[in-house]
């Protein structure tokens, strides 16, 4: 019913969003091995500036979270789903610039594409702007949801130079240290939206009878509201 009243409900977290309660059961499953193998074994594999680095990272798709969602509450699903898939292209862009990723014809003929399909978007707003959606907010959420695509093609980029560098002066890139990397970006990505939801008062239950898009209210008629729990 809920979803039946309200045409525009709060979006979903980003699909590509950090799971952080896996990541901690194999780093905990890798120290004891080694603890078991030596009682002497550091808690911790990864040197503390690749940590560092790490929860940089985290940051930045904490962040890449919050542009998509805020950019997915004034375009369409169907728009912002294409929009998303042009971090394929900065993925490229980027992977080119930071890791001298070689490019290829493919590649290059998806950047293409992808852009193309962007730029029909952005010249045909007014059939694609959803109801009550000012134009400012459909280019708000445009523009949001496209700097969402290019943080998020940003991030693989660094993860894999962060791993070069994690394997300099002999060291080996191990299982433990890339799971002891992802579980500091899923806790600081995981942090970062937590906190952003905390201060947007999205951990309340709302009934959508308050809603201003509720086309009646049950309160008003009734004066219970009975989407309360």
């Amino acid at each position: 019913m809920f979803f039946a009243e309200n045409p525009r409900p709060r979006p979903r977290p980003h699909p590509l969003a950090p799971r952080l309660p896996r990541r901690p059961l194999p780093v905990a499953a890798s120290y004891l091995s080694r603890r078991a193998h030596d009682p002497s074994a550091p808690v911790v594999l990864t040197p503390p500036r690749i940590l560092l680095a790490a929860a940089g990272l985290g940051l930045a798709t904490g962040a890449d979270d919050f542009l998509y969602v805020y950019g997915l509450s004034f375009v369409p699903v169907s728009t912002s789903a294409i929009l998303i898939s042009t971090q394929l292209a900065f993925t490229v862009f980027f992977a080119f610039l930071i890791v001298r990723q070689r490019l290829t014809a493919l590649s290059v003929n998806a950047v293409a594409l992808l852009t193309v399909g962007a730029v029909v978007l952005g010249l045909h707003v007014s059939s694609d702007r959803p109801a009550g959606v000012s134009k400012g907010q459909y280019w708000l959420g445009f523009l949001l949801t496209l700097a969402a695509a290019a943080l998020y093609g940003l991030v693989p980029p660094l993860i894999e130079l962060t791993y070069k560098r994690a394997a300099g002066r002999g060291r080996v890139v191990t299982y433990a240290l890339v799971m002891e990397m992802q579980l500091v970006m899923g806790f600081f990505a995981t942090a970062f939206c937590t906190v952003g939801t905390i201060v947007n008062n999205d951990f309340q239950v709302r009934c959508p009878c308050h809603s201003p898009l509720s086309p009646h209210s049950t309160r008003s008629r009734i004066g219970v509201c009975h989407g309360s729990f």
